[in-house]
């Protein structure tokens, strides 16, 4: 795609949604039309050169004219001043225009990414884009919101492409409740009227932990206050919310190009058609819905990994031998209610890795799923090593051997510290299951206090293949 003072556009992108971002510079400033090509970059990215080669990317981590830590977000006040300043001496813009061009470059910078335009307010198109920010945030995002979090909302409002102009302004969202702890009711529409959003054209979420902010919202309005000395928690600095965080009426994050940040924004929200519960707001159709809640349950069973729990199999229910591959163990699992949806799949092991006795690396449900294997820390990865290391269980070795192989602790030595390198994992995050659960499990014959002075020493170990 090429412009070139706009005469004339050619379009290869699907639905040309593209067109979008031209419009986006063409309503910001007559001067642009001289000085503004626009490329693909990379088939994801946009890159928009003008002159003095200031470089801005779109739908990337990177919004200035050299690589830094992404575009304008709460905490960040003063690069976005500085991002205004070289915007509006390099264009010759007034401040004002320098601001809008900041805020409309945002703005399709999401839109263009979920393919849709901010005009289109019907229905269906709410509720794809906000399918597409779960989807986004769980396969993207480079932070995420606590498990904690997740699990104790009662209800979710979520308005795409939220502005920033103060108190007057409306902008359409959707909301849902749960109905029980794995099911969502259907969505319905709501509005959202307020001021304080530091990143416009992101995405505002709402997560309601209380019975009265749930309540609240299904009578038709929920008041939504900033607090100072309160954050929403996340989980690269508050893996593990305390019970006062988790107390609060609700939480509230904003999402802009891949990130996610807490947010103090102020408001109320509203259903479109007040009545006296959730369902009686204005209807979605059926298959808009479904997505909708389809991607809203991906998303709450996606997790950023904290920490690793080691666990062993034992002999499972019913068998007299120790299971002999991942097949074995998702299909036990799978009578025991553990399935789980994650990223369009269902998946029943409640393992992400299982540890063969030879050494093979088996994988379970991905890492990024929530686990199913410790109460309260399935956040956690969850490793099972096939064996029964309990002297009270297996005191003469019939249900197996009492403690694991060489290669089995081989293996979990280099699997751990495979994980700990992708998701920065402290060692102290590395546990038993008996270290955070009343049971046995892995075994007082597990080599545990040997496994970590291997895993904190680098030793060699030899890994047998992962297999899929």
């Amino acid at each position: 795609m090429l412009l070139e003072g706009f005469p004339a556009v050619m379009c290869f992108a699907r639905n040309c949604s593209e067109l979008l971002l031209l419009q986006t510079v063409r309503w910001a400033s007559a001067p642009l039309r001289h000085n503004l090509r626009v490329t693909p970059y990379f088939r994801r990215t946009r890159q928009v050169v003008a002159r003095r080669d200031l470089i801005i990317y779109l739908s990337s981590e990177v919004y200035s004219g050299s690589k830094t830590s992404g575009i304008p977000v709460p905490g960040q006040a003063h690069q976005s001043r500085a991002k205004e300043s070289e915007i509006r001496s390099t264009f010759l813009l007034s401040p004002v225009a320098a601001r809008r061009l900041m805020f409309l470059i945002l703005t399709a910078t999401n839109l263009v990414a979920c393919g849709h335009k901010a005009k289109d307010l019907k229905p269906a198109t709410l509720l794809k884009a906000a399918a597409c920010t779960f989807d986004r945030l769980s396969q993207r995002s480079r932070d995420t919101i606590p498990d904690a979090v997740l699990n104790s909302a009662k209800c979710l409002v979520i308005i795409p492409h939220v502005t920033s102009e103060p108190g007057s302004h409306v902008t359409t969202g959707v909301a849902s409740c749960r109905e029980t702890s794995e099911q969502w009711e259907k969505p319905v529409l709501v509005s959202f009227q307020g001021d304080r959003v530091r990143s416009p054209g992101g995405d505002l979420l709402i997560f309601i932990l209380q019975d009265t902010a749930a309540h609240a919202l299904r009578s038709g309005g929920l008041q939504i206050r900033a607090h100072k000395d309160r954050t929403a928690p996340l989980v690269k600095t508050t893996p593990m919310p305390n019970q006062v965080e988790l107390a609060a009426q609700s939480l509230v994050y904003e999402h802009v190009t891949d990130a996610l940040y807490a947010s103090q924004v102020r408001g109320i929200v509203r259903l479109e058609k007040t009545g006296g519960s959730l369902r009686e707001g204005a209807p979605v159709t059926d298959e808009s819905s479904q997505q909708f809640l389809s991607s809203l349950e991906s998303f709450f069973n996606t997790i950023m990994p904290t920490g690793i729990v080691v666990h062993h199999t034992a002999v499972l229910p019913g068998e007299t031998a120790l299971p002999k591959s991942r097949a074995e163990v998702d299909e036990y699992h799978r009578t025991r209610g553990f399935e789980i949806k994650c990223f369009g799949r269902v998946y029943h092991m409640a393992y992400h890795y299982l540890i063969l006795a030879d050494g093979t690396i088996q994988a379970g449900r991905p890492e990024r799923c929530e686990g199913a294997h410790a109460q309260r820390y399935n956040s956690y990865l969850g490793i099972s090593v096939v064996g029964d290391f309990s002297s009270e269980d297996n005191p003469k070795g019939r249900k197996g051997p009492i403690r694991p192989s060489k290669q089995q602790i081989a293996a979990l030595v280099q699997l751990c510290r495979r994980m700990q390198e992708r998701y920065r994992i402290p060692l102290q995050h590395i546990v038993r299951h008996s270290d955070i659960a009343s049971t046995r499990c892995p075994g007082n014959e597990f080599p545990f206090t040997s496994f970590l002075q291997q895993l904190q020493s680098g030793e060699p170990g030899v890994q047998r293949s992962t297999t899929h």
